[in-house]
């Protein structure tokens, strides 16, 4: 892409302190360097304007010199000073006003330096160790071939990206082709290939499971490089968020958390979370970036923040809140197959802060549960992140409130019944979502935990679904899961067996328990004459149907 040098624009007029301090001026109400120093900017309409006044600023000032701060939107004027941060876009790199890194560059702009230091962490530590090189090598073309790689696209870009939309599909076939065709790539670019195509690979097994893990392991060696890793970019971020998917649907909990939260602290350093409005800017590249580029970051900042919450959430380990519905607006949809601002729109209901007050807690999670109910999902794998959600926020919910209302309970159920359905479509079409088994075990616990007539009445579907998945998957996790779930039937069971045997042994032996029954039921009850106990009630069955001990 050719760039041609702007013509340099003067103004026909300076405000009173880019006058006084014979700094530039656009001549804008008020101006932008008014704003980036914090001036009150005002004009002297009787005093007409001067060339012959007028001096150029050398032009190797520092970047760090031309930093502006853009205009605060409409309702944002109270916000406090830490709610912005300095960004340096060349560097993706994101620090909060108040950071050690930030402050040399605050004090020389306030002293009013000619040229001020720049964005860097000075005197950060003694010096007195190097800094280890780097050694990632881009090995990605010589191990597999461009068709290879180009199946893997078209598979990702088909199953994948319409839940995860935050690749530029056309941008990555394109730096692909350069990168398999004698114009190397960034080694960041490479690790977003090979965790793409590993996590294609899990999907459709195109690859043997080898060459699979390889890709991993080299996606993660490129990513947790010392040298790669100093200078966080909008790629890694990307990277990482491939690789928390494939860790999330292959490993333990525990790691896929740590993943998740080194992928949000990548979004904290690139300054993602931001609204690029209430940033500083060290360089102003921001103000350059085209709307289908800002759109690209909104949706990998929304991607990376929806990942985490789900697996936090799910986990029950603390979420990193970096402030997102104050800052981020859930991206639009962009077609039929694009069903990431429904994605956004479940996690978004999910209350992250803690509330001290347990009323207040349980009322947040009521409003969340309820408002989970009604959120609209149209695919498979949604449906069974709206279930999942909605699990975590009962099991949030019973520890603080053991008698929820009944309606609440109805909402429970009915978002995992409506699971069952979509986990059958997605293993059938082989697609290891781990949700596919995960949230039709957790709805098992979840109907037991109620233990209801009208929640125990659905477990046989329930049980049967998740049969069959477990033989489609045959797996040591799946078989696993099938036999926790029959024991903790069998627990229900004898449960049951001994609330049986107390009211037994309350009634005597049980030739008497027909003659009493009898005479029972002819005698006045404070119910009325017409009431009678039922035949069955000496019926096994009728008795584990009902709810002796909640």
């Amino acid at each position: 892409m050719s760039t041609s040098t702007p013509l340099r624009q003067r103004s026909t007029r300076a405000c009173l302190p880019c006058r006084q301090r014979k700094r530039k001026c656009d001549g804008k109400v008020p101006c932008n360097t008014c704003i980036g120093y914090g001036y009150d900017c005002n004009y002297d309409s009787a005093q007409a304007p001067s060339n012959k006044k007028r001096q150029l600023e050398p032009e190797q000032t520092s970047q760090a010199a031309k930093a502006v701060r853009t205009s605060e939107p409409q309702g944002r004027e109270h916000d406090p000073p830490s709610a912005s941060g300095i960004l340096d876009s060349t560097k993706s790199r994101y620090v909060g006003r108040y950071s050690c890194v930030a402050f040399p560059l605050c004090v020389g702009l306030e002293l009013q330096a000619a040229k001020p230091p720049r964005l860097h962490s000075f005197a950060y530590h003694a010096g007195i160790r190097r800094e280890p090189e780097s050694e990632a090598r881009l090995q990605l073309v010589q191990r597999m071939s461009w068709n290879t790689i180009r199946r893997q696209l078209d598979f990702y870009f088909i199953t994948i990206h319409p839940v995860f939309g935050f690749l530029n599909k056309s941008s990555v076939y394109e730096r692909c082709e350069k990168h398999w065709h004698g114009q190397p790539q960034s080694p960041d670019f490479e690790a977003i290939v090979s965790g793409l195509a590993a996590l294609t690979s899990l999907f459709n097994g195109s690859l043997d499971r080898e060459k699979e893990m390889w890709l991993a392991l080299h996606a993660k060696e490129i990513l947790e490089d010392p040298f790669i890793s100093r200078f966080p970019s909008i790629d890694q971020v990307a990277a990482w968020i491939l690789r928390t998917l494939y860790l999330r649907a292959t490993t333990r909990p525990h790691v896929a958390w740590i993943c998740s939260c080194t992928l949000m602290h990548l979004v904290e350093a690139t300054g993602l979370h931001q609204n690029p409005k209430s940033l500083i800017l060290a360089t102003g590249g921001l103000e350059d970036s085209t709307s289908e580029l800002s759109n690209a970051l909104e949706r990998t900042a929304w991607a990376a923040h929806c990942l985490h919450v789900i697996i936090a959430y799910e986990y029950g380990r603390s979420v990193m809140d970096l402030d997102f519905s104050l800052h981020k607006s859930p991206p639009l949809s962009t077609g039929v197959d694009d069903f990431t601002p429904e994605l956004c729109a479940l996690v978004e209901v999910v209350p992250l802060s803690k509330a001290t007050d347990p009323g207040v807690a349980i009322h947040e999670l009521s409003t969340a549960l309820s408002q989970l109910a009604e959120k609209f999902a149209s695919h498979e794998f949604l449906i069974l992140v709206r279930a999942d959600l909605g699990f975590s926020v009962y099991r949030r919910l019973r520890l603080l409130k053991s008698n929820l209302r009944e309606s609440l309970l109805e909402e429970v159920i009915a978002m995992g019944m409506s699971a069952l359905p979509a986990a059958r479509t997605l293993v059938s079409q082989n697609q290891p979502w781990w949700n596919v088994i995960s949230t039709v075990f957790q709805f098992v616990c979840v109907l037991l935990a109620i233990d209801t007539q009208a929640s125990l009445t659905h477990l046989p579907e329930v049980m049967d679904t998740l049969e069959m998945i477990v033989d489609q998957l045959d797996t040591h996790l799946a078989n696993e899961a099938i036999a926790t779930a029959r024991g903790l039937l069998r627990a229900l069971l004898e449960k049951r067996r001994r609330s049986i045997e107390t009211l037994e042994n309350i009634l005597g032996p049980s030739s008497d328990v027909s003659a009493d029954a009898k005479s029972q039921a002819e005698q006045p009850t404070e119910f009325g004459d017409s009431y009678s106990w039922p035949q069955q009630a000496s019926d096994l069955d009728f008795f584990l149907n009902m709810d002796f001990f909640n």
